[in-house]
This record gives structure tokens, C-alpha cells and sequence, in this order.
């Protein structure tokens, strides 16, 4: 996967933060759609290139969360014209981030179990195509935010992938001789 985790959870909790903070059990779908703007240092990009790398992401979040009667939750996120840019001080490129979806099984408390979905185009470091498909993750409520919602992250390998993923040490090869 060429995004960072912490960038995936950080994306997906500022999608959930507005819709959690109006919706509780058994209630209609709630939805919100804001602009989202970040950056973050890549400490795995750094350490593995020897030069800092930043990732910035910028565009629209549009999120939707359905509850259940049975205290279940499903969160669908879509990142319409949300593009992810790759920078140091040498150079940058731009990659795309397709819609997720988070299932919350027994509800959303910390320490609950998820299910992430991806799926579309991710990733597109220069020299190796980007990565397409849908893959799917099993993740972890490491905090509920009063007002805010879930921090969700994954948590281990994908249960199921489908498509074309290129392997760890080509995508951190492929990032680090694009921006060197």
C-alpha cells in the first residue's frame, strides 16, 4: 500500500467527526461532506530514503454513517478530487485515494473491531503503476473522540485483496528514487 496508516486513520476520523457528533443509535443516516487539507511527515518514507518526505492531502471528504438497530455501525467514506501528494525537498508527485468503507460489528468503543474496505485507484509513484483493486482490512477503535467519533486504524495484513498491488520495497524504491 503506498499511504501511511496514521494519514488513512487521521482522513477517515476527520470524515467521521462531523457525522458522528449528530448521529446516535437507531438514527437515520447522518451525512457531511467538508473540505479536508493535511500534512504529515512520512517517517517511514524518511527513514527508508534518508531524506524527509511529506505527505499532504487535499480535497473534499463526503461521509455517511448508517446505524443500526442491533448498535452495528457502517461508515462510507468517498474522497471526491482528493489527492495525495508525495514531497521533499527535491521534488513531489500526486496520487489519488478511492472510497472506504468502515464496518463497526459490535458498535464503536474503544478497543472494538472494524472491517476497512478500499477500493479503486491508490497510489502512483512514477515508474510502477498504481495500485488498483479492492482490498480489505481488519482494524482497531484506538480512540473515540467525545463529539468527534472513532480513530480507526488497520491493524494486520489484508484478509482479501483483488486486483494489482505492487510489493512494500518496490513502492518505497519507486518513492524514494522519484523524490531523491
Amino acid at each position: 500500500m503506498r499511504f501511511s496508516a496514521k494519514l488513512i486513520a487521521f482522513t477517515a476520523a476527520c470524515a467521521s467527526a462531523a457525522v458522528f457528533a449528530s448521529n446516535g443509535l437507531a438514527s437515520p443516516p447522518a451525512h457531511v461532506r467538508f473540505p479536508l487539507s493535511i500534512t504529515e511527515k512520512s517517517q517511514e518514507y524518511s527513514d527508508a530514503c534518508g531524506f524527509d518526505i511529506y505527505l499532504s492531502t487535499n480535497g473534499i471528504v463526503d461521509a455517511t454513517v448508517h446505524t443500526n438497530p442491533d448498535g452495528s455501525i457502517l461508515e462510507q467514506d468517498m474522497f471526491p478530487g482528493l489527492t495525495i501528494t508525495v514531497s521533499s525537498a527535491h521534488g513531489s508527485f500526486d496520487h489519488v485515494f478511492g472510497p472506504m468503507t468502515f464496518r463497526y460489528p459490535d458498535g464503536v468503543y474503544v478497543g472494538a473491531p472494524a472491517l476497512i474496505t478500499s477500493v479503486g485507484v491508490r497510489g502512483d509513484a512514477p515508474g510502477i503503476p498504481p495500485d488498483a483493486g479492492r482490498v480489505v482490512m481488519p482494524g482497531l477503535v484506538i480512540d473515540v473522540v467525545p463529539d468527534v467519533g472513532p480513530i480507526t486504524i488497520p491493524t494486520g495484513p489484508p484478509v482479501s485483496q483483488t486486483g494489482h498491488f505492487e510489493d512494500h520495497a518496490t513502492i518505497l524504491a519507486a518513492i524514494c528514487a522519484a523524490l531523491a
